[in-house]
């Protein structure tokens, strides 16, 4: 009798306090993603613009969904869960159409897409300049092209959902409210989340510090993050120890007003092949791996996500896709710190469930014994 009300006590108290989970608290990696390269005439062949690397693939087409299929495989194999698609809308009142038609023919139709997750990161600066120099409606053109986008991608299967909204990632917050004022960028927001309503991330352009919490720029915004944290025209012992005080500051504060924060890694800069007066952080494994390292480490506790810039913007020689020069060392040094980042997570929590189920443990043996003796007892008084 004692035994087996222990059993019933012990399976009552260790299911009730969850001590076996399924739970998964792995970090989301994401990377920006280019759909740009082997544009046909008249566009800009980008591969011809001043190019220092060269892809393992070669000059390829970004249409071509067996490159898109090689990317994903390789993104998949070292620990990258998502592709953030470099995205100028539909461009149906400027005849740029080819680059959402990349997107359709290339990332859409690779055949390893289906365990894969993708989002689109809207271009804003380019959109809106172009908008200005053809004297277009701004506001116009971006709420259409968010409806063009929630018609043909935010319903797909692969299509990244961030508390069951999909994610919307927009590039230079700064660049549209310096453009169009704060009041119309507001309204801008406002038109937006009447139509549609997406999880907004918001690039804040660099740091170091955190913006206020009054500040415009986080107006509508679900989440934020930097494409770059720091001006790439910095050395990297300035942006790493940047990092390392601000991260925790842009966590916090972020988070005191409900909005998600999104930390950033990035493996250098280069533009000078391509611009005249161009800015120069040279290409580093290791700091790439500290950079890495401290964005996994200031995680949102919400979100586990951290994003890299970038999987192949080649004109900026930010690229971590395998190349003839670099091999698959940044891609490695994704891998590996996410592992071990992950892995202490994993044993902290592991630590502490233990503990838990102990505790637990310890009460359904006690109350199993008192069970069993007031059993035994009245069994015992009914017999005589």
């Amino acid at each position: 009798m004692i035994t087996l009300a222990c059993i019933f006590a012990f399976t009552l108290i260790v299911n009730r306090a969850g001590c076996v989970s399924s739970g998964n608290g792995e970090i989301q990696v994401g990377v920006y993603y280019y759909i740009w390269w082997g544009l046909p005439p008249p566009y800009i062949n980008h591969w011809k613009e001043g190019v220092k690397y060269t892809p393992f693939l070669g000059e390829y087409n970004s249409s071509d969904p067996s490159v898109a299929d090689k990317h994903i495989v390789w993104a998949k194999q070292h620990g990258v869960d998502f592709f953030a698609v470099s995205w100028l809308g539909r461009w149906s009142w400027w005849d740029h159409r080819c680059i959402d038609n990349n997107l359709k023919q290339g990332l859409l139709k690779a055949e390893h897409l289906d365990n894969f997750k993708f989002c689109l990161f809207y271009e804003s600066v380019i959109v809106l300049n172009a908008t200005l120099y053809a004297k277009e409606n701004f506001t116009k053109i971006f709420i259409e092209d968010i409806e063009y986008a929630a018609e043909n991608y935010f319903s797909h299967p692969s299509y990244l959902k961030i508390n069951g909204k999909p994610a919307l990632f927009i590039y230079n917050i700064p660049y549209i409210y310096g453009k169009l004022g704060t009041a119309k960028a507001q309204k801008l927001f406002d038109a937006l989340r009447k139509r549609i309503d997406p999880y907004l991330v918001g690039d804040l352009c660099g740091g170091p510090s955190p913006p206020s919490g009054d500040s415009p720029w986080l107006y509508s915004m679900n989440a934020v993050t930097s494409y770059f944290f720091l001006s790439p025209s910095n050395n990297w012992g300035t942006i790493l120890n940047e990092a390392r005080s601000r991260y925790p500051e842009w966590k916090s504060s972020m988070n005191s007003i409900g909005i998600g924060f999104i930390p950033n890694a990035y493996p250098g800069f280069d533009n000078t092949e391509h611009m005249q007066q161009g800015a120069l952080l040279p290409l580093s494994q290791s700091n790439f791996e500290e950079m890495m390292r401290i964005a996994l480490e200031n995680v949102d506790d919400n979100l586990k996500m951290v994003m890299v810039t970038s999987w192949n913007e080649w004109l900026e020689s930010t690229s971590i896709e395998p190349s003839m020069e670099h091999g698959e060392e940044f891609l490695h040094t994704v891998l590996e710190v996410k592992q071990t980042v992950d892995m202490d997570t994993i044993d902290e929590e592991n630590g502490s469930e233990v503990y838990d189920c102990a505790v637990y443990v310890a009460a359904g043996v006690v109350l199993g014994i008192i069970l069993g003796s007031l059993v035994t007892f009245a069994v015992s008084k009914k017999r005589r």
